[in-house]
């Protein structure tokens, strides 16, 4: 049994499980806030802030010019409540995004910025990577040694290629 002084107290360090559980409990919680306060804290400053009311009025604008009539306060609340959300989504999945598509996606100071427009750049390039990686692997039995491919026969398509049906 091992007996240290810790301020005026002798702490125990055989002391049983259920006494030091509960503060091993609280400290791990504690530090596990804190990692994710620091997590959010860094893709927070790595996301640009947009002025989303200049973005959703001038995207409320523009409805007025094509549709006519005049724009709502309603139409203005939606749109940033929208965008809002999405800042919401980009910054909860910050560290899924891979870098190219961070670097591709967000160009704060090429056009007016919405971060609804970022989001659906990030899931579009994750469709187009899975579907590129799907069709890799169906391409495999395609792909001929010297890096060429070989299309599969018309026939093995249900196609039926006579004379008098050619194009």
């Amino acid at each position: 049994m091992v007996k240290r002084a810790l301020g005026a107290r002798i702490v125990d360090s055989t002391m049983d499980e259920a006494a030091v559980s509960p503060r091993f409990i609280a400290c791990s919680v504690g530090l596990a806030a804190v990692v994710m306060v620091v997590f959010a804290e860094t893709a927070q400053a790595q996301v640009p802030t947009i002025d989303i009311q200049k973005t959703c009025r001038a995207a409320a604008s523009v409805m007025v010019n094509l549709m006519g009539g005049s724009t709502s306060q309603n139409d203005v609340e939606i749109c940033l409540e929208t965008e809002n959300k999405a800042r919401q989504q980009i910054l909860k999945d910050w560290s899924t995004y891979q870098a190219s598509d961070r670097e591709g996606c967000i160009q704060a100071n090429v056009y007016l910025p919405s971060y609804t427009e970022w989001l659906t750049c990030f899931e579009m390039n994750k469709s187009v990577r899975e579907a590129r990686q799907q069709r890799g692997r169906e391409m495999i039995g395609l792909t001929n040694p010297d890096g060429s491919v070989t299309m599969p026969s018309v026939r093995s398509l249900g196609i039926n290629m006579r004379g008098g049906d050619r194009y």
